[in-house]
Formats: structure tokens, C-alpha cells, sequence
């Protein structure tokens, strides 16, 4: 047996190649949408141009996917690896696997020549199925073993080649190059798009062959609108409210209603900066939801992200946030980022975020999420902290870390839970990781690690 090698079951296997029909099927879709650009040839040129640019556009958001399930993967088995709370390690496993699942359909919704990335593919199917298997023990008072542990280093190191290596081809997309052009030109069996992607496999490490017990499957459930209040306003209050909040206004113009998880009228706004902005304004209670728009990326700051801080809250403020604190703040070329939270009772309110994107060379809000706010935002009945923040301080693993001071959070967590905690920001070996201790039982309840990429920083 290979390294990590663990032995496969018959039936095991039957329950997985139940789940891999679904890529012979979706290759096979995608050959037949691949002809069928050969019949748009026939038809008006402007009508084959659209139907490139729509396939051209499903195959680089399967890319995007892709780059964001393997990322999440990685990010959730380095928490995995740092935590020893057996709880989180499970619930995390699930993650982990589902993270899996979403990458296999990702790539399998690419034009990869037949049979070109089966080992690639049957890692990340194997994923899934080793995670959830040692999730499944753990939820049954098991413990991860030494081995257990190193194979998941293992599975580690493989997948964080792997995303490397996605990040280089992402770059790539951003210079004008065509998933579509290169999924039809072929150089033998392989189209050239196969051979460029098919550097995601680590060459140097053996891909682990792990046991799986079968997929694992998530369920989304709908959720109420809980932050909207008041009457039904007109289009004309809605012009009214963005003209309120912003003063720089040009032009606005009425582009029409859109009704689907909020009902809210869309304007064009276009400043005397020259800039252009798309607010959206919500048909009950008549509050800005999103603004979305660019900056100038050759225009310099004057504008600090400090001073942005202010003018971030300001406009929330404005928009009905109530007791809004900013939670995090970022600097990206000539654009600052805000994570804005309200406090109820002293008690940052994580699952009614605001995000806030100012432009620092006008102090223009150039982007604005509110949706977050508007679903979740209720009064809500607080319980009191039954531990101490130094008695939650003692779950930490002090030796490896240095804290900052905690604080009292409502954290959204798994399930729809919304949990009282302490948060804490810890760093180490240059990493920055937030955790989250239950402020009732001291349970360790999460791990967020902060990663550095070329677009900021992420909580994951």
C-alpha cells in the first residue's frame, strides 16, 4: 500500500460510483454545447457571438467556484489541524466535505478532455468521503488518531498546491484568456484548455486512497425577512432617500423594479466625480440595500481609512443601522473596506453585518450590502454571559498564541444558531486567527483565520 493508502470497501465503492454518473453526464453536456457553437456558425453572427460570450461566462464561473471551494477546503483543514476540540474538528470535517463536493461539480462543469483529470477528480471525490467519515466518528465521541491527523496534513499539502496552482490560471483569465477558445483547440487527445489546468495535480505527492462512507448532503432553507419595517414607499421617496445620502449626485435615473428575495427599486446614479453607482432601494420602509460601483484606480487617496471609518458609519446611520460599530477595516489600492455591525447591550452583532466600500480619493460610497441587515435584524433577547472572559480565556491555547483582550459577540453559526461568545484575535507564525468561545459553557465554537490574498484579506 501506497502512503495514507486505507482499504476501500465494495460497498463503499457502489455507493460512490452512484455519484460519479453525474460527470460522464455533465462532460457529455458540455460536448454537445461545445457543437453546438458549430450550428450558431449558421446563424447571424451577432447571435453566435452571444452564445459564446453566455458560454464563455458558465464556464468562468465554474472557475471562480472552483478556486473558492478549494480555498475553503484548505483554510477549513488548517483550523482542523490547530484545534483540539473534538466538536469543531467534526462540524469542520462536514464543512471540509461539502467544500469537496461543490469542487468536484465546479470542475466537472469545465471543458476537460474525457478521462484527462481523474486522478485530480478522484482526490477531491475521496475528499468528501474521508472528512465526513472521521466527522462521523467524532459526532460518536471518537478522537482523531496521530495517522488520522497526518493524513489530513497530507490532504492539506496537496490541496493547498492545488489552490496555488488555480490561482496562477485564474490570473491568466484576467489577461484575456478564453476557457471557450482553448476548450476548442485540440493538440491530440487533449484540448488545450485540459493541458493548462491539468498542473493542478502535485506531481511530487501521493494522492491518499481513504475510505468513504458515501456524500454528504446540505440543505438550504429559506429565510424570513425579519429587519424590513413600515409602509410601502414610491419610486419617488426612493429617489428621495438616495439623494439624501448622497451629495456629489449628477444624474439619477429610474431603471425599474426588481421582485425576488427583496422587492426594490434600481437607479443609475452617475456623480459629478464622473463616477457611476447602481443603488438599490427597498419598496417597504424605503432604505438603501446595495450600492454598487468602481473607483478610479488612477486616482490617489486623500482619504484616510480612518477618516473612511467615519464616513462609513455615517452613511449606515443614514440608511436605519442602528448602533453601528465598525468590526473591520481594510485598505486596497485607493478603495477602503468596512465590515460594519450594530451592538445591542454592549454585544457586537455578527449576523447583521453591513459592508461598506468607500472610494479614499472622494470619499464616495462607491459599495454598500445591507441585505444581511434586513434579513436578520430583530430586538433580540440577549442571554448573560454565565463564564468570565478569563475563565474563556483559559480554553485558548495561550503556549502557541498571543491575545488581545476578548470581547462579548453574538457569532452566527452553524445550523442558523446564533451564539453568545467571546472573541478573541490571537496570532501565530505570522497567521492571525479569530476564536470563538461560547460565553455560556466555554465550548470552543469556531476558528476564523484570516488569509492574505492579492484581493485583501478574508475571514475563513
Amino acid at each position: 500500500m501506497k502512503k495514507n493508502e486505507v482499504k476501500v470497501t465494495d460497498q463503499q465503492v457502489k455507493t460512490k460510483k452512484k455519484r460519479r454518473l453525474g460527470l460522464p453526464i455533465a462532460i457529455a453536456l458540455l460536448t454537445v454545447t461545445t457543437g453546438g457553437l458549430a450550428i450558431a456558425y449558421g446563424m447571424s453572427q451577432a447571435t453566435a457571438s452571444t452564445y459564446e460570450i453566455q458560454l464563455e461566462n458558465v464556464y468562468q464561473k465554474n472557475l471562480y467556484d472552483l478556486v473558492e471551494s478549494v480555498n475553503n477546503a484548505e483554510t477549513k483543514l488548517s483550523k482542523i489541524l490547530v484545534s483540539t476540540d473534538s466538536d469543531f474538528q467534526g462540524k469542520t470535517l462536514v464543512e471540509v466535505a461539502h467544500n469537496a463536493d461543490l469542487a468536484e461539480q465546479s470542475l466537472s462543469g469545465l471543458p476537460v478532455s474525457r478521462n484527462s483529470l481523474s486522478e485530480s477528480m478522484r482526490f477531491i471525490n475521496q475528499v468528501s468521503g474521508y472528512t465526513q467519515t472521521l466527522s462521523e466518528k467524532l459526532s460518536k465521541g471518537g478522537k482523531l488518531t496521530s495517522q488520522e491527523l497526518q493524513t489530513l496534513s497530507d490532504i492539506k499539502e496537496s490541496i493547498t498546491y492545488m489552490r496555488d496552482e488555480i490561482d496562477k490560471f485564474t490570473q491568466d483569465t484576467h489577461g484575456g484568456y478564453s476557457i471557450l477558445q482553448k476548450s476548442l483547440d485540440f493538440e491530440g487527445e487533449q484540448n488545450a484548455f485540459t493541458i493548462r489546468i491539468s498542473k493542478i495535480k502535485n506531481e511530487k505527492l501521493d494522492y491518499p486512497t481513504m475510505i468513504y462512507d458515501g456524500p454528504f448532503s446540505d440543505s438550504e432553507t429559506n429565510v424570513e425577512i425579519k429587519g424590513l419595517s413600515g409602509n410601502e414607499v414610491s419610486k419617488d421617496d426612493a429617489y428621495n432617500e438616495i439623494s439624501k445620502c448622497f451629495n456629489n449626485i449628477s444624474t439619477l435615473t429610474y431603471l425599474g423594479e426588481i421582485n425576488s428575495k427583496f422587492q426594490v427599486y434600481n437607479f443609475e446614479l452617475k456623480t459629478t466625480n464622473n463616477q457611476t453607482l447602481y443603488p438599490q432601494v427597498t419598496k417597504i420602509g424605503g432604505n438603501i440595500l446595495t450600492v454598487s460601483g468602481q473607483s478610479n484606480p488612477l486616482q490617489m487617496s486623500t482619504i484616510s481609512l480612518d477618516e473612511g471609518v467615519r464616513l462609513a458609519l455615517s452613511f449606515a446611520k443614514e440608511n436605519g443601522i442602528e448602533n453601528p460599530e465598525c468590526v473591520w477595516k481594510e485598505a486596497l489600492k485607493n478603495e477602503g473596506y468596512y465590515n460594519i455591525a450594530p451592538k445591542q447591550n454592549g454585544v457586537i452583532l455578527y449576523p447583521d453585518l453591513v459592508k461598506v466600500k468607500i472610494d479614499l480619493s472622494t470619499g464616495t460610497v462607491i459599495g454598500y450590502d445591507a441585505s444581511t441587515y434586513f434579513t436578520n435584524h430583530t430586538n433580540r433577547l440577549l442571554p448573560k454571559a454565565k463564564i468570565s472572559v478569563s475563565d474563556a480565556q483559559k480554553v485558548l491555547p495561550l503556549d502557541e498564541y498571543i491575545f488581545e483582550d476578548g470581547r462579548l459577540v453574538l457569532a452566527p453559526l452553524d445550523y442558523s444558531r446564533e451564539v453568545l461568545c467571546y472573541e478573541f484575535i490571537g496570532q501565530k507564525n505570522g497567521s492571525v486567527y479569530y476564536f470563538y468561545i461560547n460565553a455560556l459553557n466555554g465550548k470552543e465554537e469556531n476558528i476564523l483565520k484570516v488569509i492574505k490574498t492579492t484581493d485583501g484579506s478574508k475571514l475563513m
